[in-house]
C-alpha cells in the first residue's frame, strides 16, 4: 500500500511538473546541476526512443503504400448488366 501511495505522489508531482513549463524548465536545471551525468544518459536514452519509433512509424507507413494527406476512399460502384454503373 505505501508504493501505491508513494507512486500516486510521484506521478502527482511530476504532473504538477509538467503543468507549467517553467517549473519543469526549473525541475530540469535542477536535476541537471544535481545529477548531470543521469540527465545526461536519460536524455540520450529518450532522444534514441523517440528516434527509433518515428523510423519505425515511417517505414511502416512508407511500406503500407505511401504518405497521403487525405485519404479518399470511394465506394466500390457495382458494374450493372446495362453496361453502365450501379450505386
Amino acid at each position: 500500500m505505501a508504493a501505491v501511495i508513494l507512486a500516486l505522489a510521484v506521478l502527482a508531482a511530476g504532473c504538477w511538473l509538467c503543468l507549467s513549463p517553467a517549473r519543469l524548465a526549473v525541475a530540469g536545471v535542477a536535476l541537471l546541476i544535481v545529477h548531470p551525468v543521469p540527465t545526461f544518459v536519460l536524455t540520450a536514452v529518450v532522444v534514441l526512443a523517440v528516434t527509433v519509433a518515428g523510423v519505425r512509424l515511417a517505414c511502416r507507413s512508407l511500406r503500407e503504400g505511401g504518405w497521403y494527406l487525405v485519404t479518399v476512399q470511394r465506394p466500390a460502384f457495382a458494374v450493372s448488366r446495362a453496361g453502365g454503373v450501379a450505386s
